[in-house]
């Protein structure tokens, strides 16, 4: 990768996590604004973040500027940046919701933009970033983005349609199985165990099964099939989970999610 210059509008979690891994590669510079100073001060003063004054700054020191507002905030930042921006610049959106259309329709057609949804696992390295390109954007500019955001995780290039789904599934997902954890452990608690080992337990227990996936060619179907065992404590806790339907609740908790994605661009 050659040398690129990266600039962050907006420096709240999801940027502070982006910076975190980014600050580890080389050939990069970053720079940062953020109408918030004390929000700016926090990230320039942990990592190699360079501060700007203004986004104009950020313009024209940036040929990469990734987008990380709220979706509320997505085209008043826009409109600010538009008068700076070329073709030169790659524009990537981590504001969920929001289209590289939207995007393309704010700054102009002949803007180049990436939308991304990456997660809050990028604090510790495990983050799992959803990447798509606009209309705009070449092979070489979704190449760039995934070697970006392969800092803090894994990354999977999908098409825009999907993106959605990707923002109530992995975007989301971090807080369901937070709630996950949380509840596991509460039974663990209620069981005998202290809040400690419980919490231990649940969590590297979801760790471990995750990575068993992740690195197994077998299915999660089978997987579970192989811990399984007739008349064992495991069925018998299967058992519960099939009875109150548990497909069909985490099912309806994505697809509310991904509805709402869809929501946020109207």
């Amino acid at each position: 990768m050659n040398h690129v210059n990266i600039g962050f509008a907006g420096t709240g979690r999801i940027a502070r996590a982006l910076v975190s891994g980014l600050c580890r590669k080389e050939q990069i510079t970053l720079w940062g604004y953020d109408r918030e100073p004390a929000a700016l001060k926090a990230v320039t003063e942990e990592f190699p973040v360079s501060p700007c004054p203004s986004l104009e700054e950020i313009a024209r020191a940036c040929e990469v500027i990734i987008l990380a507002v709220k979706p509320y905030q997505i085209e008043e930042v826009l409109e600010v940046l538009k008068p700076y921006l070329s073709d030169k610049h790659l524009l990537i959106s981590v504001a969920a919701g929001i289209s590289t259309d939207f995007i393309q329709k704010c700054t102009g057609e002949s803007i180049k933009v990436i939308r991304a949804m990456p997660n809050t696992p990028a604090f510790v390295g495990e983050g799992m970033t959803a990447i798509c390109r606009g209309t705009g954007a070449t092979a070489e500019n979704l190449a760039l983005a995934g070697e970006l955001f392969s800092s803090i995780g894994r990354v999977a290039v999908l098409e825009e349609f999907q993106m959605d789904a990707a923002t109530a599934l992995s975007g989301s997902g971090p807080a369901y199985m937070f709630h996950i954890i949380d509840s596991l452990s509460g039974a663990g608690i209620t069981c005998g165990l202290s809040s400690r080992e419980a919490i231990l337990l649940s969590a590297q227990t979801m760790l471990g099964a995750a990575k068993m996936v992740l690195t197994s060619e077998k299915s999660p179907e089978e997987l579970k099939h192989e811990v399984t065992t007739p008349g064992g404590t495991t069925e018998a806790g299967l058992k519960i989970l099939n009875e109150k339907n548990i497909r069909q609740i985490l099912a309806e908790t994505v697809a509310a999610a991904a509805a709402r994605s869809r929501e946020l661009m109207k």
